[in-house]
């Protein structure tokens, strides 16, 4: 698996969870409670030890993930885009630098994954 295939399952399967969620936007509550926000009636989403881990987990609601997602496949796509016209011989060499430093930018991306069995610790940046 290369790089950019990597990251566009590990884009797909956040995506996906984020997507099971509710899209309503989540807060932080008293007490370490985590709440929903949806047709004006909040619901309980989770219970937190401390009042620091239900606003970290609010504020990582899915909403945000899926424009998170949605960012960084702009950015896997605009490395695939510039690859293909490398590929097609119709690079200056400050194009082929610019994509070296997407691809640093990919593998800073890869990341946040390095947890993944199928990471590949060649990509650490």
């Amino acid at each position: 698996m290369d790089l950019v295939e990597f990251l566009r399952a590990r884009l797909a399967k956040d995506e996906q969870v984020a997507r099971a969620c509710s899209g309503a936007s989540w807060a932080a509550g008293a007490s370490g409670a985590v709440h929903l926000d949806a047709d004006g009636d909040p619901a309980l989403v989770a219970s937190a030890e401390t009042e620091a881990y239900a606003e970290h987990i609010a504020r990582h609601d899915p909403s945000r993930a899926l424009r998170e997602t949605a960012a960084r496949r702009q950015i896997v796509d605009d490395f695939e885009k510039h690859a293909w016209i490398i590929a097609q011989g119709r690079a200056a060499p400050e194009q082929q630098a610019a994509q070296a430093v997407r691809e640093q930018i990919l593998r800073l991306i890869a990341l946040a994954y390095a947890h993944h069995p199928e990471y590949n610790e060649e990509w650490r940046a």
